[in-house]
């Protein structure tokens, strides 16, 4: 298990070596024939120096730079013998089937309900099962040893499973993989670092920057340090109520570009059985895989619907390759490389693929209008039989997800065929190319200006400018900025995917301006948006929807929640004819998750950021208000134990930032990694793989406002900065007056 420290203080950014930070880890082997001999071997020891803390939460973060590197090495050993270690594998492999057996007889969650269409938002694909399986098959063979030879609960990560047959083809060494010599990335990440290639990769575990807090030391869900956590619904409903404020600063289209990101770079694997369906975990017992969310009596949710629990299934395990508690599995590739658009596997790529002219597929509308491929499984969650009997289906894209909101399915449109407006002006430039080639170099710029939006556009606003500075995130205007760095691991850490980043689900309103042609001044309910991309086969409304986003505001980033989230997620449609399904509660999953991944408490993720550590409840008064601590104090037996996303999220903002000192300082950190730890960063300057000059200052024009006039059906005029709410500074502009891209560089004739 390795962990890493951030110390943030000291001047300029600077990325130290491996080789100076030290990590001790006990390696001993005892022989169970002679008991005598004992050996000890020194590894690396992690030295987190934590620094005097200044009371100023943004000097803290500013002043300072992360840590951003660790290792975990695998050693062979641990004192077990082979005909041990089979009895151990004997015994775990006879686990899983039963836990497999058992989700098998189990109630199963009915198709299209709300619970049933979250799991298949996030749910393993199929035939990554024998992925899931060598991930709780770890756990059994964690577990067996440190109920057999306690001495080794301290040393279990000296057992190493990487040679066994069970684990071999997943464990296959970084350095046995050959990464050829190639001026594109590859699509599942591999081979991005060539000193190691499964750096950043789909489907690895995420990283962890904290060693994580699991009830048994294993694998249990983080429990309270005196007594039982609050339940994650009550923390819901008594510190994330609803209190509508608006941040008249950042319009939706902040958050649907954040979503967007976010699907680029992190999906939690959840497990579903192999012929697809969800097991039901209110209706089962004594399933590993099961975690559900309990609703007290008085719950608004138990008193209309007359239920006591709400679904929720643990996430996958990841395998590993030495023994050690529980990690998840990242879907994605840690990279923000496009996936979102192109997928991050072989199989989905090539769906997605026109091999026409470098294009990406296509469905087009009745009035002549591309849209995306479509998805035409009735049980995906998404479709429905009365939409589909009039030929109007779901859509495919490079992420599962993309059809969760209507907003966000319009944004997937609009990347496809701005890929595919790019493909063409490319084969005009140079019809040499073939399809291939064509393809590549279109999704490599793309790629780039996804990186160029995200940091020019999203994160200024989002961390402040002295926050980007500090970390060394600002867009330079320079040509080549960024120094690659390949001791730097870029995969996304599981505090980020599992809360940190989560916090843009507190910006959603809980009323949208209506994308409606009938009635464009009126406001729709949010969850109505859900699952719901149908309206874009009609002409015209992929505009309305665009513009919906960019004139409805955002809430203010803070602990208060839309019952939209919290009460209504995922409902579907109101049918007279079928009893009505209660919606889940998003801030509920998201505290669950948080637990269920054994993400240590809110305190300790100060001292990772070197800011004011909190020993009681009163500390929590230089960073909060009053009512915040109170409802804190209240829910929680000891500040210890309070969620990573409930204390973060009740920080008051920086100056200049969104986000309080810790979220701030935890999403930093990992845009800070996913920056300098990609070969194939946009303007870094690694190989001939890399931009030209002249290449990189067209990329730098990039605006998502101009992305979009140049992929919609007829918008004409938009704020100059799309994420901003337009004003006296961001005004809005017509379309022919934002900066364009000259491909001319482009060519090779």
């Amino acid at each position: 298990m390795y962990t890493e420290k951030s110390p943030l203080t000291g001047g300029q950014p600077t990325y130290q070596n491996p080789s100076r930070m030290y990590k001790k880890q006990v390696k001993q082997f005892q022989c169970l024939l002679c008991a005598a001999v004992l050996s000890l071997f020194a590894i690396a020891l992690i030295t987190a120096i934590v620094f005097s803390v200044d009371e100023d939460e943004l000097d803290n973060l500013i002043n300072g730079n992360a840590s951003l590197e660790g290792k975990l090495q695998a050693s062979p050993g641990g004192g077990i013998s082979e005909v041990e270690f089979n009895k151990a594998l004997k015994q775990g492999l006879e686990k899983v089937m039963e836990e497999e057996d058992a989700m098998m007889r189990s109630p199963k969650i009915l198709v299209n309900t709300p619970s049933y269409r979250h799991f298949r938002l996030v749910s393993f694909p199929e035939n990554y099962n024998n992925v899931s399986r060598l991930g709780q098959l770890s756990d059994e063979l964690t577990k067996y040893f440190i109920r057999e030879k306690p001495e080794l609960r301290l040393n279990i990560s000296s057992v190493n499973v990487a040679e066994n047959e069970e684990f071999k083809e997943y464990c296959r060494s970084s350095r046995s993989r050959i990464c050829r010599s190639s001026q594109y990335r590859s699509i599942d990440g591999a081979c991005n670092n060539l000193q190691h290639p499964d750096w950043g990769t789909s489907m690895r575990p995420f990283l962890r920057l904290l060693s994580p807090e699991y009830c048994d030391g294993v694998s249990e869900p983080r429990c309270g340090s005196r007594e039982a956590l609050p339940p994650a619904r009550d923390v819901t409903l008594k510190l994330h109520r609803a209190n509508y404020k608006s941040d008249h600063k950042f319009n939706f289209m902040f958050a649907v570009w954040g979503q967007f990101i976010d699907h680029d770079i992190t999906a939690t694997a959840i497990t579903r059985l192999i012929n697809g369906q969800m097991v039901s975990c209110c209706g089962s017992k004594g399933i590993d895989k099961c975690y559900p969310v309990i609703l007290s009596e008085d719950d608004p949710i138990f008193i209309l619907y007359n239920t006591s629990c709400m679904e929720f299934v643990r996430s996958t395990p990841a395998p590993r390759c030495t023994l050690g508690p529980r990690e998840q599995l990242n879907q994605q590739t840690s990279f923000l490389d496009g996936s979102v658009i192109y997928g991050s596997n072989e199989e989905l790529s090539r769906r997605l693929r026109s091999f026409q002219g470098g294009r990406m597929a296509v469905s087009v509308s009745e009035d002549g209008r591309d849209l995306l491929p479509v998805s035409i499984d009735l049980t995906d969650g998404c479709n429905r039989e009365e939409e589909a009997k009039n030929g109007r289906y779901c859509f495919l894209a490079g992420d599962v997800r993309a059809n969760e909101n209507l907003h966000l399915t319009t944004l997937h449109v609009i990347m496809v065929r701005h890929h595919n407006r790019i493909a063409s002006r490319l084969q005009q430039l140079n019809p040499q190319w073939d399809d291939e080639r064509t393809y590549q170099e279109t999704r490599k710029i793309v790629t780039a200006q996804v990186q160029h939006i995200t940091y020019k556009e999203l994160l200024v606003p989002l961390l402040g400018e002295k926050i980007m500075e500090s970390y060394d995130l600002k867009v330079r205007t320079s040509a080549y900025s960024t120094i690659y760095d390949d001791t730097i691991n870029p995969s996304i850490a599981n505090n980020f995917a599992t809360s940190s980043f989560r916090f843009a689900h507190s910006l959603l309103p809980g009323l949208m301006k209506s994308y409606e042609e009938t009635s464009p001044d009126s406001l729709t309910l949010l969850r109505k948006i859900f699952f719901n991309p149908f309206p874009l086969y009609t002409a015209g409304s992929l505009d309305r929807i665009l513009m919906s986003a960019v004139g409805t505001d955002v809430q203010k980033a803070n602990r208060f929640f839309t019952t939209e989230v919290t009460q209504h997620l995922f409902e579907e449609p109101q049918n007279m004819t079928v009893p009505k399904k209660c919606g889940l509660d998003l801030v509920s999953m998201n505290i669950q998750r948080g637990r269920d991944h054994g993400l240590p408490g809110y305190p300790k993720w100060r001292v990772y950021c070197n800011l004011t550590p909190v020993k009681e409840f009163n500390d929590l008064k230089k960073f909060m208000d009053d009512e915040s601590v109170e409802a804190l104090q209240r829910l929680y037996k000891t500040v210890d134990d309070i969620d990573l996303y409930s204390g973060s999220l009740s920080e008051t903002p920086l100056k200049g930032s969104m986000l309080g000192p810790t979220a701030t300082c935890l999403i930093a950190e990992q845009f800070r990694r996913t920056k300098f730890g990609d070969r194939f960063w946009y303007d870094a300057y690694t190989g001939p793989h890399s931009f030209t000059a002249d290449q990189l200052k067209e990329i730098k024009k990039t605006t998502l406002a101009r992305i979009v006039c140049d992929n919609s059906d007829n918008v004409k005029e938009v704020p100059e900065n799309l994420l901003l709410f337009s004003g006296i500074s961001n005004k809005n502009i017509q379309c022919e007056e934002l900066a364009d891209i000259d491909f001319a560089p482009w060519s090779e004739r």
